[in-house]
Parts: C-alpha cells; sequence; structure tokens
C-alpha cells in the first residue's frame, strides 16, 4: 500500500520534457503534475474522512488503490485533458490513503509496535519514491513515457488484489463466527425436553 502513496505523484517529474513534447503540455499544466495531488490532500481530507467512517477502512483502502490505478492509467493513455484528470484522480485517492493506513495501523497493530509499523510504513513512502524517481526515465527511454507512467500502477493492482483477498477472508471468517453465534443462540434457547422419571 505504502508503495503506491507517494511514486504516482513522482513518476512524471523524471519525464516531464517527454510528456510536454508529446502533447503539447504548458509549463502551468505541467507543474500541475506534481503540486496538484498536494493541493488535493488538503481539499480532499475532509471528504476522505467521511468516507472512511462510512464505508470503513478496508472499503477506503480498496477505493484508494483503485482510484490510484485507474487515475494512472487515464494518465497514461491521453491528451493533456485526460494527464490532468488522472491526476486529479490520484491525488484525491491518495489522500483516502494518507488518513485510513494510519487507522489501520492504530486499529490493528498492538499497543507497543504502533511506532515500529509507523516507522516501517513511512520508510517504505520514502521507498516508493525513490523506486519510481529511479526507474521512470530508464523506463521511458525504453517503452515510452506513457507505459513508463503505467507501468507504476502495477503496485496498486498488485496491493488491490491483496486487500481484496484480505477482505474477502475477514467477510467469510465474520460471517462463520456469526452463524457460530446464532447456532449456539438457537442451542440455549430452546427448552429443556421433560424426561420420564423411573418407578
Amino acid at each position: 500500500m505504502a508503495l503506491s502513496l507517494r511514486g504516482p505523484i513522482i513518476a512524471p517529474t523524471p519525464v516531464i520534457t517527454n510528456i510536454q513534447d508529446d502533447i503539447g503540455l504548458s509549463s502551468v499544466a505541467a507543474g500541475l503534475l506534481t503540486g496538484l495531488p498536494v493541493l488535493l490532500f488538503a481539499v480532499i481530507t475532509p471528504a476522505a474522512t467521511a468516507v472512511i467512517q462510512r464505508a470503513g477502512p478496508e472499503a477506503a483502502i480498496l477505493l484508494c488503490l483503485a482510484g490510484i490505478l485507474v487515475g494512472t492509467v487515464i494518465r497514461s493513455v491521453g491528451s493533456a485533458a485526460l494527464v490532468l484528470t488522472g491526476t486529479v484522480i490520484i491525488g484525491a485517492a491518495i489522500a483516502v490513503g494518507n488518513i485510513v493506513v494510519p487507522v489501520i495501523i492504530r486499529r490493528d497493530v498492538p499497543g507497543p509496535r504502533v511506532s515500529v509499523v509507523t516507522a516501517a510504513y513511512t520508510a517504505a513512502l520514502n521507498v516508493g519514491s525513490m523506486i519510481t524517481a529511479l526507474g521512470t526515465a530508464p523506463l521511458a527511454d525504453a517503452v515510452g513515457w506513457r507505459w513508463a507512467l503505467a507501468i507504476w500502477g502495477l503496485l496498486a493492482l498488485v496491493g488491490l488484489m491483496y486487500w481484496l483477498g484480505l477482505a474477502r477472508r475477514r467477510s467469510g471468517a465474520a460471517a462463520a463466527d456469526a452463524t457460530g453465534d446464532a447456532a449456539r443462540l438457537r442451542a440455549t434457547s430452546q427448552p429443556a425436553r421433560p424426561t420420564l422419571a423411573n418407578h
């Protein structure tokens, strides 16, 4: 999850000249490719908090990763307008992720280990940024800037598949617990059968 929360913002920077030359992106629009997501973090945060509260952390994680994936694809295939549209989707999705990951860490990690897991999460954010910054330009030389940006969507796809599987397992476990609770409730609520005393 953390590998996908900074890389999509960094990815256009090493190939911004290629993007400008290919689709005629203005200097102002080029600046928005990296600045717009950061602005959206502040604008989207109240709505992102409401989404997490209403849908739950797991659904918010899935929404975040799906948004990053969709935004990455849109940004990689179209005109200047679609490049900016994809960037907006990515920024909004990452805003949700920025809030929900600490929520899940505090919920699921035992208290003494929260700081360790949070540090690992922060380190993974930096690793994702570094990998993307170092790898995008060589990829662009090999396959073009569109594919170089799109390839990083694979990280979001892998994360999405993992969280979908995790959500399915948790849902199955919750259903099994509910079934067991219902069975135990029926067993304890049935009246005892009278027995005949031996004479």
